[in-house]
C-alpha cells in the first residue's frame, strides 16, 4: 500500500480516537475505570503513530545504502520499533485494567494487585528496549528480523492479558443472576478478542493496514456502550434509571418464561420531603444512597431488577411462580429494613419506605405510567408518618 494511502487511513483512526477522548473531558471522566479507558485511547493513538512512523522508515530506507552511512537512523528506527511494540503491550495491560475495575468495583484490590498485572507487560517492555540497545550496533535490517522473531512471544503476552480478562469476566457473568449484567459481563469478556486476532492476521499480511482502524473502531464501541451505561443508570445511586427499567420490560415481557409470572414492586422513601427540608440536599442524597445500597443487597442472587424511578423512588422488577413469593420477599424487605441500621447521621429519622406491587403480565408495557398506577392500588405497606421534631 502506498505511503499516503496508510497515512490517510491512520489519520481518520486518529481523529476518531481524539474525537471519542475529547468527550471523555466533561461526561465520564470520573470513575477510575473510566481514566484508564481514556488513557487507553491515548496509548492507540501513540502506538499507531509509532507504527506508522516506523513502517515508513524501514520501507523507504531498508533498500538503501542509507543505513550502511548514517548509524542515526538505524538507531531511530530501532528506538521506534520498540516503543511501539511496548506500547502495544501497555494497551493489553489497559485493557485488563479497565475491565477489572469495571467489574470487580474495587480500587483498593486494583493497586494492592497492580505489581502483579504490569510484570508480563515490564519484562515485554525491558526485552524490546534490550533489541533497540543491539540496534545501535547494526544495521536496520537485522534489528528488524530480531524484532520480527520477538513478536510472537509479544503477541503471547498480550493474550495472557487477554485471556485474563475473559477469565475475570466469564466468572463474574455467570455469577449475575440479571440477564442484562451478564450480557454485559460477557460483551466486555470477548470484544478485546478482535483487535487482538486483528494483530495475528497483520503479522501474516503485513501490507494491508487494517489493525489501526480495528483498533479504533473498537475503542470507539466500547465508549459508545459505556455511554449507553451512563444514559440508562441513575449517576448519584449507580442502579439503572427508568429509561433502562423501560429497556428491561420490553425485553423481558418478550422473553418471559411461560411457567413465570411477572411483578412489579414500587418502593417510595418515607418523609422524603421532611428529610430534605430538615437535613438539606446532601443528608438526602445520603439517604438514597444508604436506600439503594440497601435493595441492592437484597435482591443479590434473587434474579430481581432494580431501578431508580423517581426522586424517591424505587422498582423491582421480578419473575415468580405466584404472588405468596413476592409477598414473601416483600415481608422479607420490610424485616431487613427494621434491622438495618440506615439511618445516615440523622439521629432518631430511621429510614424506611412504603411498598406496592402488582402483577404486570397482563398490561402494555408501552405505558410505563400505567403500569405505575397499576402498582400503586395494592398497597402492601404504607407510608410511614415523619418523625416528631
Amino acid at each position: 500500500m502506498s505511503y499516503v494511502g496508510l497515512i490517510e487511513i491512520n489519520i481518520i483512526c486518529i481523529a476518531v480516537l481524539i474525537i471519542t477522548l475529547l468527550q471523555f473531558k466533561d461526561s465520564i471522566l470520573r470513575h477510575l475505570e473510566e481514566r484508564i479507558l481514556g488513557f487507553t485511547i491515548i496509548d492507540t493513538i501513540i502506538y499507531i503513530v509509532l507504527s506508522t512512523v516506523t513502517k515508513m522508515l524501514y520501507s523507504v530506507h531498508a533498500q538503501s545504502d542509507l543505513y550502511l552511512s548514517n548509524q542515526k537512523i538505524c538507531v531511530i528506527y530501532a528506538i521506534m520499533y520498540a516503543l511501539s511494540l511496548s506500547s502495544s503491550l501497555l494497551l493489553a495491560q489497559l485493557w485488563f485494567s479497565f475491565i477489572f475495575l469495571r467489574i470487580r468495583k474495587s480500587v483498593y484490590s486494583y493497586k494492592h494487585l497492580f505489581p502483579l498485572f504490569s510484570t508480563p507487560s515490564i519484562i515485554g517492555i525491558f526485552i524490546c528496549i534490550g533489541i533497540s540497545i543491539y540496534g545501535f550496533t547494526n544495521d536496520c535490517h537485522t534489528t528488524s528480523l530480531q524484532f520480527r522473531r520477538l513478536l510472537p512471544f509479544l503477541i503471547g503476552l498480550n493474550f495472557l492479558y487477554i485471556l485474563a480478562t475473559m477469565i475475570l469476566g466469564i466468572q463474574h457473568a455467570f455469577s449475575q443472576k440479571n440477564s442484562t449484567n451478564r450480557k454485559e459481563a460477557f460483551y466486555l469478556s470477548f470484544i478485546a478478542l478482535v483487535p487482538s486476532c486483528s494483530c495475528i492476521i497483520q503479522y501474516f499480511v503485513p501490507d494491508i493496514p487494517f489493525t489501526d482502524p480495528i483498533f479504533a473502531l473498537t475503542l470507539l464501541h466500547v465508549y459508545v456502550t459505556l455511554l449507553k451505561y451512563r444514559i440508562t443508570s441513575d449517576p448519584l445511586t449507580n442502579v439503572n434509571n427508568k429509561i433502562r427499567l423501560t429497556e428491561y420490560l420490553q425485553f423481558i415481557t418478550q422473553h418471559q418464561d411461560p411457567s413465570k409470572r411477572l411483578f412489579l414492586l414500587v418502593m417510595e422513601v418515607d418523609y422524603f420531603k421532611d428529610i430534605v427540608r430538615n437535613f438539606g440536599y446532601e443528608m438526602s442524597d445520603r439517604v438514597l444512597v444508604d436506600i439503594s445500597s440497601f435493595f441492592k443487597r437484597q435482591c443479590r442472587g434473587q434474579n430481581a431488577f432494580l431501578a431508580r424511578t423517581g426522586e424517591s423512588q424505587f422498582a423491582i422488577v421480578m419473575e415468580r411462580d405466584e404472588v405468596s413469593e413476592i409477598e414473601a420477599f416483600c415481608q422479607k424487605l420490610i424485616r431487613e429494613c427494621d434491622r438495618d441500621s440506615m439511618q445516615a447521621d440523622m439521629t432518631t429519622w430511621k429510614i424506611s419506605f412504603s411498598l406496592h406491587f402488582a402483577e404486570i403480565s397482563n398490561i402494555s408495557t408501552s405505558n410505563i405510567s400505567k403500569i405505575f398506577a397499576e402498582a400503586k392500588k395494592n398497597c402492601y405497606k404504607p407510608e410511614t408518618p415523619a418523625p416528631k421534631e
